[in-house]
């Protein structure tokens, strides 16, 4: 979450006040311990409180939104509000239950991430597999201990990990934060120690880019994200629906499609990272293919533009555009990365390459120049945490086409419509809702003349 932060309001807001967020995370972990420490004073609660009214808020307004211009249409923001109103009621303290719906979600939510990690060390063996493990494991210990009641008991669940989400936040901006002071002018946040071992960004140089040049772009510029979907790129695939999204689709031949992503900064940046010779997804090959080690690397190539890509494969089923973001960071970072064609399915593949350089165009793009408000504004917004939510999953196993498409999706809602997220939400419906009433309005007309 904290790295995620860092990018979004970028090196530019954050090197100036390096000194704060040290003792901003030294608070932050010294607030996590008195809590764990006096966990039943109930002084908590009243923040958590406040939180789950927050949280009520925000799902009324989605709820309100989705069924004022069509709940079938707009599910999937149906669906955030009420995941807003469960959540809600989970933080909320309520004291006749024991918090026994909170102990088993936050339960099984620790379990489920603990295997996940585990399995995912072991398949994708990174240079961090060990870490990975280590961290599973924890996560599988919190779980077991917070389902069966001992020696937190169900009542002191949401405020535990609230104060383990202090302490471990804390840390990170620690960790983030006393690297700043030595970072350049017109340096990148991805450039720290912390950000580059966990966002497969090591061993790329991160351009300077000087202070005239650090500018955004005009308002005639784009910024295009294109995503073969796996399913999306064969023919007939035989469906399953999460491996269909997020990893491969097979074909009635067993030909596996893993899907592509590419991004395109008109006229003349491309950005498309692909194996020089086809790889071999054979089913019976694929797992060992999956291992990020430098025994599965082999020799790629940039694809020149979109028109050559469609022309020799397939047109993208899906696009994402960018109206804000950094030309000149974009243009030094593919200077920079293109000079290795190096290929790895799971390691240096089409979509770590296309995160990265959303990474380097789009760093800082939540920063107006009040960083505390930006802040508020980003940890408030329900889509960002979704947005960590989606890039920690990459994270710990690797990028794939879905997951950037998932990414990319959120990613624009955060930095560039989070500017009065409710009340445009709501003015939208209403303004939908006329347009509907006035088109039911002209059709009885119509069937009223003779």
């Amino acid at each position: 979450m904290i790295r995620l932060v860092f990018l979004l309001l970028g090196a530019k807001a954050l090197k100036p006040a390096w000194k704060v967020l040290i003792i901003a995370g030294v608070a932050w972990m010294l607030i996590g311990i008195a809590i764990l420490f006096d966990l039943s004073d109930g002084k908590l609660f009243l923040l958590l409180d406040t939180f789950a009214i927050f949280l009520i808020v925000e799902g009324l307004i989605e709820l309100t939104a989705a069924f004022s211009v069509g709940v079938r249409q707009h599910w999937i923001d149906a669906f955030r509000g009420f995941a807003s109103l469960v959540a809600a009621f989970l933080v909320f303290n309520v004291p006749w239950d024991g918090n026994i719906g909170a102990a088993i979600v936050f339960g099984f939510a620790f379990l489920v991430d603990g295997l996940f990690r585990i399995a995912t060390a072991f398949v994708v063996h990174s240079s961090r597999w060990r870490v990975g493990i280590v961290a599973g494991l924890i996560e599988v210990c919190l779980a077991v201990a917070i389902l069966m009641s001992w020696p937190i008991p169900h009542l002191l669940t949401v405020p535990f990990c609230f104060a383990l989400l202090l302490l471990t936040s804390g840390y990170a901006i620690v960790r983030m934060a006393l690297p700043l002071r030595e970072l350049p002018e017109g340096g990148s946040v991805t450039a720290l120690p912390l950000y580059a071992a966990r966002n497969w960004q090591g061993g790329v140089t991160r351009p300077v880019i000087p202070p005239d040049e650090d500018v955004w772009s005009s308002a005639d510029e784009l910024l295009n994200v294109y995503v073969w979907t796996a399913a999306g790129a064969i023919g007939s695939p035989e469906r399953r629906v999460l491996i269909d999204r997020y990893v491969a689709a097979v074909d009635k031949n067993g030909v596996i499609s893993t899907g592509h992503a590419a991004l395109e900064m008109p006229p003349d940046l491309y950005v498309s990272h692909y194996p020089a010779d086809d790889i071999d997804h054979n089913p019976d090959d694929f797992r060992a293919l999956l291992r990020a080690g430098h025994e599965n690397d082999v020799a790629g190539r940039f694809n020149p533009s979109l028109e050559w890509e469609a022309a020799n494969w397939c047109m993208p089923d899906q696009k994402v555009t960018f109206r804000r973001f950094k030309p000149e960071a974009l243009r030094r970072f593919w200077a920079a990365y293109s000079e290795d064609n190096t290929y790895n399915l799971t390691a240096r593949n089409c979509s770590t390459t296309v995160i990265q350089a959303l990474d380097a165009a789009l760093e800082g793009s939540s920063y107006t120049g009040h960083i505390w408000r930006d802040l508020f504004k980003l940890l408030t917004n329900p889509q960002f945490w979704l947005l960590r939510l989606v890039r920690g999953r990459a994270e710990a196993m690797t990028w794939t086409p879905g997951l950037v498409l998932d990414y990319s999706r959120l990613l624009l809602a955060v930095v560039e419509n989070n500017q009065g997220r409710w009340r445009r939400k709501l003015r939208q419906a209403l303004q939908a809702r006329r347009s509907f009433a006035h088109q039911d309005e002209r059709a009885e007309a119509a069937a009223r003349q003779p």
